[in-house]
């Protein structure tokens, strides 16, 4: 995509999609365990797959605007929602890499640190060189969290989560421990709820 196509998109949809994603994060705070604010911006890909990516060392979120026109332009905003969730996973979990290695008490098991450190210094891309699906992307254990976590938000709030998109490996392979985080993290935010009230 070209500059010129990006700053036109964004002119005629930022007014659109910059409140309804502001509340987004807003609302998925109380889930995400974050306390620092979290910044959002549209970059942009070709490929529209990869809807979002985020930069941890800013708490950033940025969001392909092609895969939020799309979205939009088929009634599937929670497909947006669903991958800001996600990028927000991230956020929190390499703000607990940090804190761990500041030797700061973090409340997420030890081992599981130590997996997350080892893949994000050996991060596999979601595409190849060739622009080809990386089925290993989807086995690191960053990336099953935050999909199992974000499609858990989802499907606790009710939305639309029959239709969200799964990869097939936690539909294959992986579906049983998939489904079984869900349901484990769906429990958790019933038990907070109930904590709460």
């Amino acid at each position: 995509m070209t500059k010129e196509k990006f700053e036109k998109l964004y002119k005629k949809y930022n007014h659109i999609f910059a409140p309804v994603i502001t509340k987004m994060i807003i609302e998925n705070y109380r889930y995400c365990q974050i306390d620092e604010k979290i910044n959002w911006g549209f970059n942009y890909n070709d490929n529209t797959a990869i809807m979002g990516t985020c930069n941890s060392n800013t708490n950033e979120i940025h969001l392909n605007i092609l895969s939020c026109v799309e979205a939009f332009n088929n009634n599937r905003m929670y497909d947006i929602e669903y991958f800001v969730i996600h990028e927000m996973r991230h956020i929190f979990q390499h703000n607990i890499v940090k804190k761990y290695k500041n030797s700061e008490e973090v409340g997420v098991d030890k081992e599981l640190i130590e997996q997350w450190i080892y893949e994000l210094e050996h991060y596999i891309e979601s595409v190849d060189s060739n622009g080809n699906e990386n089925p290993d992307y989807f086995k690191q254990d960053i990336e099953f969290d935050a999909y199992a976590f974000s499609f858990a938000v989802m499907k606790y709030n009710n939305k639309s989560f029959e239709e969200l998109w799964i990869p097939s490996l936690y539909k294959g392979e992986l579906a049983i421990q998939f489904n079984e985080t869900v349901d484990c993290w769906i429990h958790k935010f019933n038990e907070i709820k109930q904590h709460l009230e």
